[in-house]
């Protein structure tokens, strides 16, 4: 396998993160440095949504969406076009891949519907799913949780199910052809800890919620909890979509293991390049202060980078883990709530950023080569590039857009690079980026919604016409509480004018909104080619432009 020899220099990262901002603006370039590109696909395919959030960086951005600029989605003419009912709730993002919707719900049903209509093309069962009713999180059926990916190279579209068996709940990674629906049923999750032997994963204790990550050849899944039922661990499993071959890690690994996992309400693996996977564990046993590298056996409330070593194996490299760690598993305030996100733009000090936020509402910006392990800072504080807030706490994970890959003192005032977080029971947060002089990244609070969001509300997602400031729009899924009651697929611009200040913040209002129903929880829109779809209890919903086909002329009349 593929993997990074070393280190990348700190110039080769950057020029990447320029190559991949400057792809943005042309979508058939970003479509190539991402592989999300279908083959054999032409025209509008580099508008797929193929994997949780868009791109491995999790920032929720699409570029290439001309046709969901302010003026079509707030002109009157956009709206609903479908609502087709399926078979059990839809936590995982839907993924659209060419003409095609890819579904999967908690009864482990699987669909392919048509994009643009909405109509079932086609459908598979992959068994039963297992049954849980004693707690109040995912319930009564956990099936296909983690949002699948999609795999140009081979046309399949990989998910992780819990399917029942004989001998009680097991997991299995399945793979469907996107076009077809054609079931290619692939290896159980199972085995030992390679960082661990002998320490055995257990279907009936984790959860598979944070979407998948694929990386040269392999899918990546995380795991935490069901219903903080003990004892549980956070493990990474890794699966070769050619050999079967497996993996597992565990993210505890000490002579008291158990707790810290990972589930980031839904949030995918993130990964800035190949052999390097990032992921933010729950409460736990804390790692002990110390430098990030190398990391110790035990790693909750934490932030971590693993790296793929040749046999196909994962070995943890670096972390972070904030210096009131212990207080924050004391109360359950999970930094792991949320995922990683890494940023398309940074500064000439620090090119390669992620942000992360958990439940204690403190926005972490963090330098992804050198994480800061636990008390580096000052008088034993935290070895952060910056922290932000305290907001409202943090469930899945913030969005991003910008037009400025590298801040300088210079541009920074007039550059359009923005964070957009949202907080349970608080409003959408729209943070400006900058840099002090003396090179410091700074995030300014501009703009929060007149509305307010209650818990269980989506993570934001923005869509644009390249960097062009002007065209960008951010999407939200508001519900009212943690039943998904009110549930409302909300759009503001996602640029605030220039006079909007930390000292005078603006308050934008939404320039379109539709309700939905009952929304599941944390759910991340899928957006491609003009088009945004949001799962509800035992639906899917495409909106788009309702105008009928623009006309040219032909021969002195209407073309036909």
């Amino acid at each position: 396998m593929f993997q990074i020899a070393g280190a990348f220099s700190r110039m080769r990262r950057f020029r990447r993160l320029r190559i991949w901002l400057a792809a943005a603006v042309v979508g058939t370039q970003l479509a190539m440095v991402t592989g999300m590109l279908p083959s054999g696909h032409t025209g509008r395919a580099w508008a797929d949504d193929t994997t949780a959030s868009h791109n491995n960086l999790r920032t929720g951005w699409d570029p290439n969406e001309p046709g969901l600029s302010p003026a079509v989605v707030g002109g009157g003419r956009f709206g609903q076009k479908f609502s087709t009912a399926v078979n059990g709730k839809t936590y995982a993002q839907p993924l659209v891949v060419g003409s095609m919707l890819i579904v999967a719900t908690e009864n482990d049903w699987v669909y392919g519907l048509n994009a643009t209509t909405g109509h079932i093309v086609w459908q598979r069962s992959l068994g039963t799913p297992y049954h849980i009713t004693s707690c109040a999180a995912l319930t009564p059926n956990i099936g296909v949780t983690g949002s699948p990916v999609y795999d140009a190279a081979n046309g399949n579209v990989y998910l992780i199910a819990q399917v029942m068996s004989s001998t009680g709940p097991t997991y299995r990674m399945f793979g469907l052809k996107a076009k077809t629906g054609k079931l290619i049923t692939g290896p159980l999750i199972h085995g030992t800890a390679t960082n661990k032997p002998g320490f055995a994963f257990s279907p009936t204790q984790e959860l598979q919620r944070p979407g998948l990550l694929l990386m040269n050849g392999w899918i990546y899944a995380a795991f935490g909890s069901h219903c903080d039922s003990r004892p549980y661990t956070g493990f990474v499993a890794g699966v070769n979509v050619g050999s079967g071959r497996e993996t597992l890690w565990a993210d505890e690994t000490g002579a008291t293991d158990g707790l810290a996992g990972i589930w980031q309400s839904g949030s995918g693996l993130m990964s800035d390049g190949p052999g390097r996977i990032f992921f933010a564990s729950g409460n736990g046993t804390d790692p002990a202060p110390g430098p990030g590298s190398p990391p110790g056996g035990h790693l909750g409330e934490s932030v971590v980078r693993l790296a793929v070593q040749p046999s196909g194996s994962l070995v943890a490299r670096d972390f972070f883990s904030p210096a009131n760690a212990p207080a924050l598993d004391t109360k359950d305030i999970d930094l792991g709530s949320g995922g990683p996100v890494g940023l398309p733009f940074g500064t000439r000090a620090d090119p390669d950023l992620l942000v992360q936020a958990g439940k204690d509402g403190r926005l972490f910006m963090l330098n992804r080569d050198h994480l800061g392990g636990r008390e580096q800072g000052p008088h034993g504080t935290d070895a952060a590039v910056g922290v932000f807030g305290p907001f409202k706490g943090e469930w899945n994970h913030p969005a991003a857009f910008a037009d400025t890959p590298t801040l300088t003192p210079a541009d920074s005032a007039a550059a359009h690079d923005f964070i957009y977080y949202l907080g349970t029971g608080d409003r959408l947060r729209i943070l400006k980026a900058g840099v002090t002089g003396s090179g410091t990244p700074t995030l300014t609070d501009v703009a929060n919604t007149a509305n307010y969001f209650g818990y269980s509300s989506g993570a934001p997602v923005v869509t644009s016409n390249g960097t062009t400031a002007s065209s960008a729009v951010v999407w939200d899924v508001y519900a009212s509480g943690p039943y998904g009651g009110d549930g409302t697929l909300r759009a503001y611009r996602a640029v605030p004018p220039g006079s909007c200040t930390g000292a005078a913040p603006c308050a934008p209002r939404p320039i379109w909104s539709a309700s939905i129903g009952t929304a599941v929880k944390f759910e991340i829109p899928a957006v491609s080619n003009g088009m945004v779809y949001v799962a509800a209890a035992g639906h899917v919903l495409g909106f788009g432009s309702t105008a009928p086909p623009a006309r040219t002329a032909g021969r002195g009349r209407p073309s036909s």
